[in-house]
């Protein structure tokens, strides 16, 4: 075997790998955005029961290794409850900007279909029969949405798909 040879497939394996790399990131991407959405609700009543517990936190001159198991705790759950107001309330603005984006498009129905699957856990033949669609649509406007969706969470790591 030459040289060449040798190079040539080092090059072809190297392409491999970088293509079942961005194969992944794109299927975590994905993922990570059905997750979100399939989760939206139990997260904002948790947002909801967190924003009243917020002013209550200030852990800005706490040292770790001063405070006692218990309070580490607490201070962990509470810094949990920051990160979901935050997802949150990023959810919330993907949601209002992809909204915005399908009425501007005219097919609002697309929206419609994706926040009557999640947030009002609704079947795809729910859906078909509310919109007047087939299921096959409105399984497709899901898909689509959640790809749309990704970009808005979670940038350009998203538009790789």
């Amino acid at each position: 075997m030459s040289n060449e040879d040798v190079k040539n497939i080092v090059k072809e394996v190297v392409k491999e790998i970088k293509e079942e790399e961005e194969k992944k990131k794109k299927q975590g991407v994905l993922h990570n955005t059905r997750l979100l959405m399939r989760n939206y609700n139990d997260l904002k009543k948790h947002y909801d029961k967190a924003k009243s517990d917020i002013k209550d936190i200030d852990d800005k001159d706490i040292n770790i290794k001063d405070i006692d198991e218990d309070e580490l705790y607490i201070l962990s759950i509470k810094r949990s409850r920051i990160k979901t107001l935050i997802m949150i309330s990023h959810i919330d603005f993907a949601l209002g900007a992809l909204r915005d984006k399908q009425k501007q498009l005219g097919t609002i129905e697309k929206f419609t279909a994706l926040k009557l699957y999640y947030l009002d856990n609704k079947t795809y033949e729910e859906i078909a029969e509310k919109l007047n669609c087939s299921v096959i649509s409105s399984r497709r406007w899901v898909k689509d949405m959640i790809k749309e969706m990704s970009v808005f969470l979670f940038g350009i790591d998203a538009l790789k798909i």
